[in-house]
């Protein structure tokens, strides 16, 4: 049985629709899959209801990422994801929706500073190609496309302008705290998992297992492409896969994993071997 519990859509920064998502996981053999998307719950519906309407063989998991900030602490843009989430609850809404607001004003900054750096795009042009969660990625897409001799990936565009610290990067004002985060997707029936932990030093990601913990968070991820997404060695990437995983089970912490799909950007669905048994664990818990 393949699962893969990290995957994104179009409705953040993925490229693919949640139709094409489910239709890829078929076509790669998956039996269960999360969608995760950043801050947003609006891809389960669709992937949810192409499933239903052809009869498809898929299990659904209803999952979402937040970005948490503990900046005092010196951990920015923690991410969490929340599996087996109500996305339908209203306690969860509220601050995907404030989120949402958060990120629109963030971006229309973006927009206004690029404006006075030279380059011609407006709000609504990128707007029509936001399908739910407003990412830096719609902004780059957009600028990649008008200005295709100053910029030849979305990198690029992230590396010269829009990244953190460059001439047209804004900060997002809201900022959600761990315990936040954590309680609404209890709230909303799910189980909290920190995202990625390799992506930190080893100290760091000690000292940030111990606040997720403290929190109330139950699981990390055991699985999970650094090899791929931020091109460390494989041999690394399966060393800090198999340090997590030895964390997890010293400290009772469920486990999860999947490939951070985000279309045709990086990756596949299913192209990194996570085990099952995980799932059987998790579903214990809930």
């Amino acid at each position: 049985m393949k699962i893969d519990l990290h995957i994104h859509t179009d409705k953040s920064d993925g490229t693919f629709t949640p139709e094409q998502v489910v239709d890829r996981a078929v076509e790669r053999g998956m039996k269960t899959i999360a969608v995760t998307d950043h801050d947003t719950v609006s891809g389960i519906e669709p992937a949810l209801r192409h499933i239903t309407k052809n009869n498809i063989g898929l299990e659904l998991v209803p999952g979402i990422e937040f970005g948490c900030d503990e900046k005092e602490l010196g951990f920015v843009n923690v991410h969490i994801i929340g599996l087996f989430i109500d996305f339908r609850n209203k306690r969860l809404l509220e601050l995907t929706d404030k989120i949402r607001q958060d990120r629109i004003k963030q971006k229309k900054e973006i927009i206004r500073k690029l404006n006075e750096l030279g380059f011609d795009i407006t709000f609504e042009e990128v707007s029509k190609s936001v399908k739910g969660s407003f990412g830096r990625p719609h902004i780059a897409r957009l600028l990649l496309k008008r200005y295709p001799d100053k910029f030849s990936t979305i990198k690029d565009v992230f590396d010269q302008y829009i990244g953190t610290g460059k001439p047209a990067y804004v900060e997002r004002t809201l900022k959600i705290r761990m315990k936040e985060a954590i309680d609404v997707i209890k709230a909303a029936g799910g189980l909290c998992f920190l995202a990625h932990p390799g992506v930190y030093s080893d100290k760091d990601a000690a000292e940030l297992i111990d606040l997720f913990i403290k929190n109330g968070g139950e699981g990390i991820e055991t699985y999970y492409p650094y090899d791929v997404i931020n091109k460390t060695p494989k041999e690394e990437s399966i060393a800090k896969n198999q340090l997590f995983k030895s964390i997890a089970e010293k400290r009772n912490l469920l486990e999860s994993g999947g490939t951070d799909f985000h279309g045709d950007i990086r990756g596949d669905i299913g192209s990194l071997d996570v085990d099952k048994d995980i799932l059987t664990r998790i579903h214990a818990r809930l």
